[in-house]
C-alpha cells in the first residue's frame, strides 16, 4: 500500500513536469509568432513610409517641373502687366518675332493664326454683326414704293415689283425703294365665323389685323368677300376717312359709280372700296376674280400718299406731276 502510494506521488510529479515544458513551449511559441508579427508589420510600416515618400517626391518633382515651365510664362507676363499699353505691344511683337525666326514659311502662317486666333475671331465677329446691322437698317429705312394685302387669290402667284413696275416707272421711283406685301385667302365671312371659332390663335386672325391696325398697309386688293370681311371687322376705313381731298373729290365727280359700299360692324352700309375692275393696272394682276377692288386701311401720311398715288395711276388723273 504504501509502495502504492509512492508510486502514485511520483506520477503526479512526472505530469506535472510534462505539463510546465508543455506550457513553457507554448509561451515560446507564442512569443515567436508575436515577434514575427511585429517584424512583418514594421516592415509593412516601412515600406508603406517609403512608398509614400517616393509618392510625394513624386508629385512635388512633377509640381515643380510645371512650376519650373509656368515660371517663364507668369514671369513674362507680369512684367508686360507692368508696362505700358504701348511698351506691351512692342515686347509682343519682340516676342512673337524671336519665337517665330527659325520656324519656316508654313510654321510661321500656322503659328500666326494660333497665336492671334482670339482678335482674328473678334475681328471677324465684330465685322459680320455690323454688316448686318449696316444691311437691316437700310433694308428697313428705304422708301416704301407701296404695301399692300392681297386676299382671296389663293392661285395667283405672288406679285413682285415687276407687277408694280409700271407703277414705280410713272413716278420715276428708283429700284431701292421697297414694296410690302401681305396675302390671305381666308378673308370670309362664312370662314371666319366657322374656322375662327376653333383655331383662334391661328396667323390669318391675329397677324393681318394686327398689321391693318398699325397703318401698315397702303392699300387692300381684293374681291367683294374680302372687302365684306374687312368693313365687318372695322380693318379697313371708310373713303371720307381715308382719301386724299383731291383724289376723294376727283371720284366722286369723275367715277361716282366705282364707289363700292359695304355694311360696317353695325350692319349699316358704308362707302369703303373703290372698284378697278377693267382697269389696265388690273388686268396685269392677272388675278383669280374678274371684279377687282381696293380699300384704304391706314391713315398715316405715307398710308395717304402712296394710295393717292397709286389711284391717281390707275385712273390717270393728273393730281400729281
Amino acid at each position: 500500500m504504501k509502495q502504492y502510494a509512492e508510486d502514485f506521488e511520483k506520477k503526479e510529479d512526472i505530469e506535472a513536469s510534462i505539463n510546465e515544458e508543455a506550457k513553457s513551449n507554448t509561451d515560446q511559441k507564442n512569443a515567436k509568432d508575436t515577434a514575427n508579427c511585429k517584424d512583418e508589420d514594421n516592415k509593412a510600416n516601412s515600406e508603406g513610409v517609403t512608398t509614400s515618400e517616393n509618392k510625394s517626391e513624386s508629385i512635388n518633382g512633377s509640381k515643380k517641373e510645371v512650376n519650373e515651365e509656368k515660371s517663364p510664362t507668369v514671369e513674362d507676363n507680369l512684367e508686360l502687366h507692368n508696362l505700358s499699353r504701348k511698351e506691351r505691344r512692342r515686347a509682343k511683337r519682340e516676342r512673337y518675332k524671336k519665337t517665330t525666326e527659325d520656324m519656316s514659311r508654313k510654321e510661321k502662317i500656322n503659328y500666326f493664326f494660333y497665336y492671334f486666333k482670339v482678335p482674328i475671331l473678334v475681328g471677324i465677329a465684330v465685322i459680320v454683326s455690323l454688316s448686318l446691322i449696316i444691311a437691316s437698317l437700310y433694308k428697313n429705312t428705304r422708301p416704301v414704293a407701296i404695301s399692300f394685302a392681297l386676299l382671296n387669290s389663293p392661285s395667283v402667284e405672288y406679285l413682285s415689283k415687276d407687277d408694280f413696275k409700271g407703277y414705280m416707272d410713272y413716278y420715276d421711283m428708283p429700284s431701292s425703294y421697297r414694296m410690302l406685301d401681305f396675302y390671305s385667302n381666308k378673308c370670309d365671312l362664312d370662314i371666319y365665323e366657322d374656322y375662327y371659332s376653333k383655331n383662334p390663335d391661328d396667323a390669318i386672325f391675329s397677324q393681318f389685323p394686327t398689321l391693318c391696325y398699325n397703318d401698315y398697309f397702303d392699300i387692300i386688293i381684293s374681291d367683294k368677300t374680302g372687302i365684306d370681311y374687312c368693313a365687318k371687322l372695322s380693318l379697313i376705313r371708310p373713303l371720307e376717312d381715308s382719301l386724299d381731298l383731291s383724289m376723294s373729290k376727283y371720284i366722286y365727280e369723275n367715277c361716282p359709280e366705282r364707289i363700292v359700299e359695304a355694311n360696317n360692324v353695325n350692319d349699316e352700309p358704308v362707302a369703303y372700296a373703290i372698284d378697278i375692275s377693267g382697269t389696265e393696272f388690273a388686268e396685269s394682276l392677272h388675278l383669280d376674280y374678274d371684279d377687282v377692288y381696293i380699300a384704304l386701311p391706314g391713315q398715316s401720311e405715307r398710308n395717304i400718299a402712296n394710295s393717292k398715288r397709286i389711284l391717281n395711276y390707275i385712273f390717270e388723273a393728273g393730281l400729281i406731276k
